[in-house]
């Protein structure tokens, strides 16, 4: 089981938070992340994306420490010393999570008791390490992670929601973020207690984060022989949902050029594995094992023989069976982490995108159905990797609201 910790963070004044917090930047680029700053000279862009503002300064991330500094000496940030959980719920058109933020110890990770889904880049880890050093935080926040729901949690949370909330915002990014603080010592001795039956956490997203908290936590021990464990960079601060909230999305899949193949072609080879059948403009996958093929301005309804699923994890997952049957063998996407001619697209607006890319010649779309909690849990548990591009978590943390200090 993993263990769930109350903590204390950097927050925003309340009246604050809308204008410090930041949704995320990955798809934004760096002249959209220096317009926002422009606009609103609060955002935590400043202390997440520093790079994006002042280029290849090396002192970058002093420069993010110093503003993180002067807003706490200003009165804009919240040094909260006091012990405590959070709820943090977030809302987006048809969907509402609710979570727990507090902290979990490095050795729950070192032990496995939480679990990993990803590969990690070093250079991005490098950089990222660097960056939490230098300012001292975790930046970015919380990582976000599921673990297994348990009735007695809901029906607390459900309780406690009925109070004010600390924050009730709308976010830049279209959230409506409500968060409320349980501070009260025998609600701390409760969750604390009631988070070690519902056994392990899985890292839902943020695994370079993760990895740069344990490379800290690793370099400190080695600095300090004497650490006693619960020095706070013996910790990192995540929100935990429950399984049952969370809400995958798929990532749908471009490739550009049909391989030297004509259309008619394609769909012949594609028929060994997939019952193919043309299908009007509003059907999408409604089950594991159906995809939606687009090329030519046609859509077909893809659905795989389930008699040759594999077994093995993650060989099972719709996203592998799409790269073993159909990208790898007939249009030559050998690596999709490198090929130039594949191109993923993610998030609410994935449909559009495709559809747009599709309208070229020669280029081929896949919408897929959403990887399960179930199947993450079981590649997690089977210490295998997910392949590139399986889920996109939806709705997205805001960044700058729970800053653990280290």
């Amino acid at each position: 089981m993993a263990i769930l910790q109350p903590l204390t963070c950097i927050r925003p004044q309340p009246e604050l938070a809308a204008r410090i917090a930041t949704g995320p930047h990955s798809a934004l680029s760096k002249e959209a992340i220096r317009k926002k700053v422009r606009e609103n000279p609060y955002s935590y862009s400043r202390i997440v994306h520093p790079r994006a503002l002042v280029g290849d300064d090396p002192f970058a991330y002093r420069r993010a420490s110093e503003f993180l500094q002067s807003w706490l000496q200003e009165g804009r940030m919240l040094d909260d010393e006091e012990e405590a959980f959070y709820l943090y719920r977030l809302e987006i058109r048809d969907h509402a999570q609710i979570g727990l933020v507090g902290r979990t110890p490095i050795d729950e990770i070192l032990s496995g008791h939480v679990h990993a889904h990803e590969t990690i880049r070093e250079s991005k880890l490098e950089d990222l390490a660097e960056h939490i050093e230098e300012c001292g935080v975790q930046i970015g926040g919380p990582i976000l992670m599921a673990c297994r729901a348990r009735e007695r949690m809901d029906q607390w949370i459900r309780e406690k929601q009925q109070e004010d909330p600390l924050y009730d915002f709308i976010s830049e990014n279209g959230v409506h973020n409500q968060i409320w603080k349980i501070n009260r010592p025998e609600d701390l001795a409760w969750v604390t207690r009631e988070m070690d039956f519902c056994g392990d956490l899985y890292i839902a997203d943020g695994h370079h984060r993760v990895m740069a908290a344990v490379e800290i936590c690793r370099r400190r021990r080695r600095e300090n022989p004497d650490y006693t464990g619960k020095e706070p960079w013996n910790y990192l601060a995540c929100v935990c949902f429950p399984d049952s909230q969370l809400k995958i999305l798929p990532y749908a899949r471009i490739v550009e050029g049909l391989n030297g193949r004509t259309k008619e072609q394609f769909l012949e080879e594609i028929r060994p594995w997939f019952d193919v059948e043309s299908c009007d403009a509003s059907r999408e996958p409604s089950r594991r094992g159906e995809f939606i093929l687009c090329l030519s301005g046609e859509r077909y309804l893809l659905t795989f023989h389930e008699e040759y699923r594999p077994e093995k994890k993650p060989d099972c997952l719709d996203v592998s069976i799409l790269q073993d049957r159909i990208l790898r063998p007939l249009l030559g996407i050998d690596n999709p982490r490198s090929n130039p001619r594949l191109e993923f697209a993610g998030g609410m607006e994935q449909e559009k995108q495709v559809l747009s890319s599709c309208s070229r010649p020669d280029t081929v779309g896949f919408l897929l159905f959403p990887t399960s909690m179930e199947e993450l849990f079981a590649v997690a548990d089977a210490d295998a990797t997910m392949p590139p591009k399986s889920t996109w978590f939806e709705p997205k943390l805001c960044n700058g609201l729970f800053l653990y200090r280290l």
